[in-house]
């Protein structure tokens, strides 16, 4: 959605990338809009900035289409995605951080902005478990097209706007399977890489597909990706499902991880980076304000940056007496 307007007949009451100001959400307000997406502006420079997810989602978009006709992938192509989002992440890793995502407009750009997104929440987890840089690279590569194999599923299938059925969702599964062929029609031998793209959905306890792996039998690499896939698809707006709010999808990561799903050091690793409460999270402190969470502080889970409705920003890590009393959903 490019603009807000009441009519075609109507100048548009607030276009894209338009600052709100109180008269433009009171307008809005008088007139049914009810909910809006917006940007907000963080209190530190994003890890990743909207710009470059922009960008990098363009990239896997041409190695996407490029792989769907020869059915191999550019190695030096993905390399160099993955390497800017290494290169980034690692330049603003610091105490204090904001991870932005992209709106994706519809379910086909999903495939392609998703890629960036889990590429970015991958390589954060690893920086926090200690990956080096050069293992850093490997992880991001596999998370960049972790996805890949999906250009062989049907796009009815794929992008259809309803629940499907069993036998549908069987072949959606496949696209793992699919995936790992085209890896290896590209060369890419790498098996921490290849069991990113071919295990990202098998869970700890056996229950995943397609292999019914089980803890021992699975990579760390999967049990990343599949950590940042989770977290992306539930964030995500799609045809069939509304988005969750980050609060909300962070919570489910624990009771899957507590449940023998996920891998409790993996999830607890993205909860160190992004805290409970993740950037866009609205909460209710104990002094009765309201306000937007806009960054967090590394391992300091309850305690993030608040954007406060008069726009003064508190950093619950410094201002003690201060906690999140609730968290409006």
């Amino acid at each position: 959605m490019e603009t807000v307007k009441l009519s075609n007949n109507e100048a548009p009451i607030v276009r894209l990338g338009q600052p709100l100001t109180d008269e433009i959400i009171e307008k809005l307000i008088e007139n049914g809009v009810k909910y809006l997406w917006v940007q907000i502006s963080p209190v530190s420079p994003p890890v990743v900035n909207a710009e470059k997810i922009e960008e990098l989602k363009h990239g896997v978009k041409e190695i996407f289409t490029d792989a769907a006709q020869k059915m191999k992938i550019d190695k030096r192509e993905i390399q160099d995605l993955s390497n800017q989002v290494v290169n980034d992440i690692v330049k603003n890793f610091g105490d204090k951080l904001s991870l932005i995502f992209l709106i994706q407009q519809n379910d086909e750009e999903y495939t392609y902005v998703h890629e960036v997104h889990v590429g970015m929440i991958s390589s954060l987890i690893g920086l926090e478990l200690g990956m080096p840089v050069n293992q850093l690279s490997r992880l991001a590569f596999s998370a960049m097209i972790h996805d890949i194999g999906k250009i062989l599923v049907p796009k009815d299938i794929l992008y259809a706007p309803r629940r499907l059925s069993e036998k549908e969702f069987e072949m959606v599964k496949k696209h793992v399977e699919f995936g790992g062929r085209i890896c290896k029609n590209s060369g890419i031998e790498d098996q921490g890489v290849l069991s990113g793209v071919t295990d990202h959905h098998e869970k700890l306890d056996g229950t995943g597909y397609l292999k019914r792996l089980t803890d021992p039998e699975i990579t760390l690499f999967a049990r990343i990706i599949g950590t940042a896939d989770i977290y992306d698809a539930l964030i995500s707006n799609r045809s069939y499902k509304s988005s969750w709010s980050p609060y909300k999808a962070i919570s489910e990561l624990i009771k899957l991880a507590a449940f023998r799903k996920l891998d409790k050091k993996v999830v607890q690793a993205f909860v160190s980076v992004v805290g409970l409460y993740p950037v866009g999270t609205t909460v209710i402190l104990s002094s009765g304000e309201k306000g937007v969470v806009v960054g967090n502080t590394i391992n300091r889970a309850t305690q993030p940056i608040v954007l406060l409705e008069s726009g003064e920003h508190v950093d619950l890590a410094e201002e003690r007496n201060l906690t999140i009393l609730e968290v409006l959903d």
